[in-house]
């Protein structure tokens, strides 16, 4: 499947932010957070699970509009929920290897 920004999930690094309440941004438990994620860590991720994305650093998140961490554009192809979890599976292995 390709990808199409108009209809790609968005993936904020806040919401894989150990550091971060479920209030503030975070989307996944804590079991599957990590310190400090960033654009790049998320698109090894989803690279891994060999789905498409595009990097976009010049964003930022809502709750965190003066920080420009940017977010991954990622192809529709799973359930938000379920590529959230997948992600934050792969961000665990990736970060313990």
């Amino acid at each position: 499947m390709t990808l199409d920004e108009d209809k790609a999930w968005v993936l904020w690094p806040e919401y894989f932010d150990i550091d971060r309440t479920r209030d503030a941004g975070r989307k996944v438990s804590k079991k599957l957070s990590i310190s400090n994620p960033n654009v790049e860590l998320i698109a090894k991720a989803v690279k891994q699970m060999g789905l498409e994305y595009k990097i976009e650093t010049d964003k930022s998140y809502p709750g965190n509009w003066y920080n420009h961490t940017g977010r991954v554009l990622v192809e529709h192809s799973l359930p938000k929920t379920l590529l959230m979890l997948k992600v934050g599976q792969a961000l665990i292995k990736i970060q313990r290897s």
